[in-house]
């Protein structure tokens, strides 16, 4: 593979859900920053257009399902349109974790992942506050019941723990006057944030060594100020490993990306630094993650052209391991080795296959079977050429020979048997099964 059309394509996959070839040939001899700066130019994405329907009459899985629907459709945007919008909405949804298991309502975890969608190329420290007073979290993590009267220490731990700074820059005290700060901020009957002054701990907390009457809104100020260098690093680890490849918190990229960061906590500005960072196009980054679930059905959808109502995504994500809506707890989802268990791989089999039938309905590399000579037997595409078809018709370009060495392989083992029509339904299918369409 040229190297100009891979580093290329791996842009536009990890800012988005997949490279088709015509949008990598259409901007490949683009500079590297001229191509960064498409992929991160947001202007050009859509609206929040046509909402789910999520009347209260519809059932609730009805209504789950538009909700896939409407954001994994929005996911298959081509690269002009900025998917990156929805990169980092999946981002920030196994970030600051909220799972519809849970909360039970539908609206409040759509409107979450509106917030993520406006809110997540922007400054960080303004998105988490929002996040902390968001119907779906305070319900998530119990915070709705924390009172004056009966705290509860759920959210406060999780802030610190997993939001902003990571285990070790906060003592348990620190999590149970954060907890005090945290009272009052809950939810009125109709779901809705409301702080209630009764509710809320009025006394002097200690909170990393300082003393105040301090609220939720405090709290975070505090974190940023006395733990600004501990986030900083916290966060950029977490963008390199959801977009690059993953390290630990003391790689020095880390230090990099945290440096860029720091300035104003803007998360476009530290995107940019993860993609202009001459190891995010190392071999390294080029072949670090696997794609999860959501991302390998957006990609699939992408590559055969069809859209949510056609590939019925929702079928098979929760036997891959992963559920939009749904995260597994509040710690979210793990790369890579988390995606490979048996059952996982038979599911990501079964949509591709749900999706070559579909293809196949539609016509695509009909003529692949066509022979033009009996005698001897002439197809009208030699082996190449019919998997060259195959390629092209979904626009995959292959990372490595050994996946071309195994679709040639099947074409020549089809053409050689009883049943070589058989080759069209599986020309339609090996080439997204190949690990070329598997990592992101």
């Amino acid at each position: 593979m040229d190297r100009r059309y891979r580093d290329t394509a791996h842009l536009f996959s990890r800012a988005g859900f997949g490279a088709v070839r015509a949008e990598v040939l259409a901007h490949q001899n683009k500079p590297w920053d001229e191509q960064v700066d498409l992929v991160l130019d947001t202007s050009r994405a859509p609206g929040l257009g046509t909402q789910p329907n999520l009347h209260p009459d519809r059932g609730w899985y009805d209504k789950y399902v538009d909700m896939v629907h409407y954001w994994l459709d929005r996911c298959r945007r081509p690269v002009t349109q900025a998917p990156v919008v929805e990169k980092m909405t999946l981002f920030w949804h196994g970030y600051l974790c909220s799972s519809i298991s849970k909360v039970q309502n539908h609206q409040a975890m759509l409107d979450q992942n509106h917030l993520f969608r406006t809110r997540g190329l922007g400054n960080v420290k303004d998105l988490i506050w929002r996040t902390s007073i968001d119907p779906a979290m305070l319900l998530y993590l119990d915070n709705r019941r924390n009172t004056v009267r009966s705290p509860n220490e759920n959210f406060s731990r999780e802030l610190m723990e997993l939001f902003v700074t990571g285990v070790g820059h906060y003592t348990e005290a620190d999590v149970r006057e954060s907890g005090r700060a945290w009272t009052g901020y809950g939810i009125d009957d109709n779901d809705r944030y409301r702080f209630s002054a009764a509710d809320h701990d009025n006394g002097t907390k200690t909170f990393l060594g300082q003393r105040g009457n301090w609220d939720g809104r405090d709290i975070i100020e505090l974190l940023f100020r006395h733990r600004r260098q501990a986030h900083t690093r916290f966060f950029a680890h977490k963008l390199w490993s959801f977009f690059a490849y993953p390290v630990s918190v003391n790689h020095p990229v880390v230090s990099d990306i945290a440096a860029t960061y720091n300035r104003n906590l803007n998360a476009a500005e530290a995107l940019r630094a993860v993609f202009m960072h001459s190891e995010f196009r190392s071999d390294d980054a080029f072949n670090g993650l696997m794609r999860s679930p959501i991302e390998y059905a957006v990609a699939l959808m992408r590559h055969t052209r069809w859209d949510c109502a056609t590939a019925h995504p929702e079928w098979y994500l929760r036997a891959m391991g992963q559920e939009p809506f749904r995260p597994p707890d509040v710690s979210g989802w793990r790369p890579n080795d988390y995606w490979i268990t048996e059952s996982a791989m038979w599911a990501r089999g079964d949509m591709v296959g749900h999706l070559r039938w579909k293809t196949y309905e539609r016509g695509d590399l009909a003529d692949v079977k066509e022979v033009v000579s009996w005698k001897p037997l002439t197809f009208k595409y030699t082996v190449d050429q019919a998997v060259d078809k195959a390629l092209d018709n979904y626009g995959i370009t292959l990372r490595s020979s050994a996946s071309r060495k195994a679709l040639v392989d099947y074409v020549v083992s089809e053409r050689n048997s009883d049943s070589a029509w058989g080759q069209q339904s599986g020309l339609l299918m090996l080439p997204l099964l190949t690990p070329d369409v598997q990592l992101a």
